[in-house]
């Protein structure tokens, strides 16, 4: 686990997209655990650092598989809430389908397993403190960023670049191109130090 300028850690044995762990007051809150077939490295992870049963919640910035699939085992395992927004969890749950061909492909290949019961970002009780969960739909219709401290934890919401301005993913994988450019330069024009993104570099704002 390494930990990083901004004063949060970044998992090392996560898989797929990359995993964070930030302070919550004495709770610990990981954000994006990685796919499912590293889900056993990130709980040794956390267990030798000791930070385990410290962590209280599993905040999920969306349904992809490199994103969330780590999430029930790793939740369980720590005896945590899993959150997640409505409209993403309904894609899981089949309740809804995904908007294009491309994503409708991914998850006929497999699904992110959710635990019975997750709470949902913007609707149930118990968000943790210190962190504020910012609507960044495009890349999914539900996808969250999360504002902690003085950084800012965007998943798949774009790419960085070197200079901390923000780009599109290319527009295959995206549910909403016009939103997502939206979502882009609204987070763009957030008052933040540092950007955290689901792919790449942890990266700081000129």
């Amino acid at each position: 686990m390494q930990r990083l300028s901004n004063g949060a850690f970044q998992l090392s044995k996560s898989r797929g997209a990359n995993g964070y762990v930030v302070a919550a007051g004495e709770q610990l809150v990981l954000i994006d655990p990685g796919m499912a077939s590293g889900s056993a490295g990130v709980v040794n992870e956390l267990r030798e650092a000791g930070l385990l049963t410290a962590v209280r919640h599993v905040l999920l910035t969306h349904y992809d598989l490199d994103h969330a699939g780590a999430a029930k085992a790793v939740a369980a395992a720590a005896g945590a809430t899993v959150w997640i927004s409505r409209l993403d969890a309904q894609v899981l749950s089949g309740q809804l389908k995904p908007r294009t061909f491309f994503r409708r492909l991914s998850t006929a290949f497999g699904k992110p397993q959710l635990p019975e019961s997750v709470s949902y970002i913007g609707e149930s009780d118990g968000f943790p403190m210190g962190i504020t969960a910012v609507a960044a739909p495009g890349h999914t219709a539900g996808h969250y960023a999360f504002h902690w401290e003085d950084s800012l934890f965007i998943g798949d919401a774009a790419l960085v670049r070197q200079d901390g301005s923000l780009k599109q993913f290319p527009g295959f994988i995206i549910t909403d191109k016009p939103t997502a450019l939206q979502t882009t330069a609204a987070l763009e024009a957030m008052d933040v130090g540092w950007v955290c993104p689901g792919h790449g570099k942890v990266t700081r704002k000129p």
